[in-house]
């Protein structure tokens, strides 16, 4: 799969004028599903805050493309928070390309909500956490979902093993200040 915008055009030329207009919309954007790998890859290049994630397992990932060039992409899986309910799964990371469409990230969400129904029947919910200092969940509330609790700012100390095993707590790659911010749960009901 292509992970690079710049192979397609992107802009035409109108009548006689140097100034682009865009020629892709964000209903010409086709969603589907694509391997991990492929959506990780672009999480690294495109996420705001969170770039590194880990490689696997994720339950599934998606991306929106036109003529096989992706312009977002979404990774899915069970949810980080032991204490919810198992038929939930979380958006864990969707990241777009600079040369995405206006919309793009609502709609993404509406049209992987009806797909999420289709690939897990039995998933009753899905969440997402908005980080607070550099989102304001426009696209959560243009895709119809609802706002959650919030979960506070807080700094965790992860240099010591877990307790009670030798186990390490996970890293922090992208630095304390993704954990560290104000985050909302978003959530939609299937």
């Amino acid at each position: 799969m292509d992970s690079s915008t710049v192979e397609q055009g992107m802009f035409q030329f109108s009548d006689g004028g140097s100034n682009p207009t865009s020629t892709l919309h964000v209903k010409d954007l086709r969603v589907e599903r694509c391997e991990p790998s492929h959506a990780v890859a672009l999480v690294a290049q495109w996420h705001s805050r969170l770039p590194y994630c880990q490689a696997g397992p994720w339950m599934i990932a998606f991306r929106a493309h036109r003529n096989n060039v992706t312009y977002a992409v979404a990774l899915w899986h069970n949810t980080s928070a032991r204490n919810l309910p198992v038929d939930w799964m979380e958006l864990r990371r969707m990241a777009c390309g600079p040369q995405a469409p206006a919309n793009t990230p609502s709609r993404f969400l509406a049209i992987m909500a009806k797909l999420m129904m289709q690939y897990f029947p039995n998933c009753t919910r899905l969440i997402s956490y908005q980080d607070c200092e550099v989102h304001v969940g426009t696209i959560y509330k243009a895709a119809g979902w609802t706002q959650g609790p919030t979960a506070y700012a807080r700094i965790r100390d992860r240099s010591p093993n877990r307790i009670g095993t030798s186990h390490a707590y996970r890293s922090d790659s992208n630095g304390l200040a993704p954990n560290a911010s104000t985050k909302i749960r978003w959530e939609k009901l299937l």
